[in-house]
């Protein structure tokens, strides 16, 4: 398993959990300022898609960092393999 599939895997679980530990802080914290004892529970939804965004969002950043990492890596390896050629 190259270093990109392993990266994959690694973010997508952070963007997991992150998404469903931003789901339930949004939803306990509507939950502790809005919701009031005898009413109806609110719909979830909201809250789900505002979790999904969170973890999307995760990990785009990380994604596009490990490309500008990998890019700089590929840049500087090229650089490096690169005769110096001087014109005396």
């Amino acid at each position: 398993m190259d270093e990109r599939t392993s990266r994959l895997i690694e973010y997508t679980a952070e963007a997991l959990l992150v998404s469903w530990l931003s789901y339930l802080f949004f939803y306990q914290n509507y939950l502790l300022y809005r919701w009031h004892r005898g009413l109806p529970l609110p719909s979830k939804t909201p809250f789900i898609i505002a979790g999904i965004i969170v973890g999307a969002l995760l990990f785009l950043y990380e994604w596009f960092k490990f490309e500008r990492e990998l890019e700089k890596k590929h840049r500087t390896a090229s650089e490096s393999a690169a005769p110096d050629v001087s014109m005396d």
